[in-house]
């Protein structure tokens, strides 16, 4: 299959979950792909799996490398077409005792990174006359996660970020486009303040049909598939799936939001017995 027909792709995050999925997807569909990552052992075991990627070993929270990651692209390549902002900090703490420097963490690999990479490559694709930028976002700043404020606050700035430059490069040849994946399930777990959490914190068994919506894990190879179809054909938003979609607007209306909200916050508390406004 060759419908990307060697097209240029860098895919941040991609030692892992919807980056591994990804890279892999946009291997298969034709595309010549970088692969990017701090965990130069798991780009290595990807890399084996496809057809000769550059791979680039990088910290995307610190923004001189962010830089240079598309500098080496480009170098390797000769151009860039696409650059999927995936890589994520995810940091689980309790809000009223969570520290500046996992707020800040948070923000340089989920924000001021990606900024510097996309800057970078904007000036690049102008160059060689246009070029796609996919931003993975969050839905769950609309919720309001509980126990993830670090995560949902810079992803929330992200999508911010997303919608302006959205209406600024607009008929540029800059196209840019956000993706909203929902819960994915993966083997990672996040960076935890409150001891070791598993990917299914907020989940419960038995939970009221709003808290599911939320909840029901997604397949990192089917948000793998519709990527490559937004390359394909680029759009503003895509969602994961219709229940992402429908918890998105549901989000808007405060006592829905509140009810899922409020039933996952409980279910954390149960499982790691959690107390909040403790004592500093």
């Amino acid at each position: 299959m060759n419908i990307l027909n060697q097209k240029v792709v860098l895919v941040t995050g991609a030692s892992s979950g919807i980056g591994n999925a990804t890279a892999l997807a946009m291997d298969a569909a034709g595309a010549r792909v970088a692969i990017a990552s701090r965990r130069k052992e798991r780009l290595d075991a990807l890399s084996a799996k496809m057809h000769d990627p550059l791979v680039v070993t990088v910290d995307i929270a610190d923004e001189t490398a962010a830089r240079q990651m598309i500098a080496r692209v480009v170098e390797h390549y000769g151009r860039i077409d696409v650059l999927i902002n995936n890589a994520a900090s995810i940091i689980v703490s309790l809000s009223d005792i969570v520290t500046s420097a996992d707020l800040m963490q948070a923000f340089r690999t989920n924000l001021t990174g990606p900024v510097a990479a996309t800057q970078e490559a904007v000036r690049q694709m102008r160059r060689q006359g246009g070029g796609h930028i996919i931003n993975i976002g969050s839905p769950g700043f609309m919720m309001g996660i509980p126990f993830y404020a670090p995560y949902v606050c810079s992803k929330a700035a992200f999508s911010a970020w997303t919608r302006t430059v959205q209406a600024e490069w607009a008929d540029t040849g800059i196209v840019v486009s956000e993706y909203y994946p929902g819960y994915i399930k993966t083997d990672s777990r996040p960076d935890s303040r409150i001891g070791v959490v598993e990917q299914d914190l907020l989940m419960e068994t038995k939970q009221n049909a709003l808290a599911a919506i939320f909840t029901k894990p997604k397949n990192p190879e089917d948000v793998a598939r519709q990527l490559v179809k937004l390359v394909v054909r680029p759009r503003p938003l895509v969602y994961s799936g219709i229940s992402v979609q429908i918890g998105a607007w549901i989000s808007n209306l405060p006592g829905f939001r509140l009810a899922i909200a409020k039933q996952m916050a409980k279910t954390a508390r149960k499982k790691k017995n959690l107390t909040i406004f403790t004592e500093n």
